[in-house]
């Protein structure tokens, strides 16, 4: 589920301080106001719930810190808004899941996020939309236990999950029996049977659900994956070996008349952002945001300084 691209990484990094340190003296070069005249105007928008605006948030200061005008209409609404948004021109950016867009616009979903992705984008195309790089992170649906019990049942996968499933309370979402990627998926790719176990009906990716699991009122808890309640609570994330869940890694969508009117260093800082954007990190900003009530601005603008950007 994680994926690490420390080479690649570097690479850009150090393309884009190398482009930020370039002398500007010499007869060729444009001047600093000349330059930002160049590059278009953005305006970033968000769905309306703290991650997403987040990362649009650090979308929207690595592009500052390189000379780009951006506006902020963050936290629009569901994804039906934000889809509306940016087609009608209002916003030109948004950070997007490669699972749910895809399924939004009619595409396949699957677990392999170059698949989804390849999906979502000739959708996009459609629409004068393009999808840039996409993370390594995945903010998907997942199934935790406390670290004592996935020490006694040597669990790390939801494959070792099954094999004791019967000897667990589990707390699931109430839509869960209906949804294809809860009760029926966890049938048909783990053979675990929820209408055979012992199960408490509780909000998914909701810090009740993780209270809950972490007071021991159930065994295993539906999350999602960079929910900040795992690091709070130490919680231990089962993996889907089994493929189960569609690929839900964070990518840049953007107008393709601002791709193709934007200089290169555009492209490259979104792409340097989502390099940095694995499902620890997404993780450990969340709890900075949603448990430490720290601001957006405040935790982008650490972020950005913390990996050199």
């Amino acid at each position: 589920m994680r994926i690490h691209r420390t080479l690649a990484l570097g690479a850009v990094l150090l393309a884009l301080v190398a482009s930020a340190c370039t002398p500007g003296g010499g007869s060729t070069s444009p001047s600093a106001s000349e330059s930002e005249a160049a590059k278009p105007a953005v305006t970033v928008g968000s769905a309306g719930f703290y991650e997403a605006a987040l990362v649009a948030e650090i979308y929207a200061q690595a592009l500052e810190s390189h000379g780009y005008t951006v506006t902020r209409k963050l936290e629009l609404g569901e994804r039906d808004v934000t889809q509306a948004s940016i087609e009608s021109g209002e916003i030109n950016l948004k950070p997007e899941y490669l699972g749910g867009m895809a399924t939004f616009l009619g595409a396949d979903a699957a677990s392999d996020p170059e698949v989804t992705f390849a999906n979502m984008q000739a959708k996009l195309a459609e629409k004068g939309l393009v999808a840039l790089n996409y993370s390594p992170g995945t903010d998907a649906d997942g199934f935790v236990v406390r670290q004592e019990t996935a020490d006694q049942f040597e669990l790390a996968t939801m494959s070792d999950l099954a094999a004791v499933a019967d000897q667990l309370v589990w707390g699931l979402a109430p839509g869960c029996p209906d949804n294809p990627v809860c009760g029926p998926g966890l049938l048909s790719t783990y053979g675990i049977d929820i209408s055979q176990l012992e199960v408490e009906s509780l909000p998914p990716c909701s810090t009740q659900m993780a209270e809950a699991l972490n007071n021991s009122a159930i065994d295993v808890a539906q999350v999602c994956t960079t929910q900040p309640d795992i690091a709070r609570f130490n919680l231990v994330l089962m993996a889907d070996d089994g493929g189960l869940q569609p690929a839900q890694n964070l990518a840049p969508v953007v107008s393709k008349t601002l791709l193709d009117a934007a200089p290169d260093d555009f492209e490259a800082t979104l792409n340097a952002v989502s390099a940095l954007l694995t499902t620890d990190v997404l993780t450990a900003l969340g709890v900075q945001v949603a448990v430490n009530q720290e601001s957006l601005p405040d935790v982008a603008a650490q972020f950005l300084a913390d990996n050199g950007m």
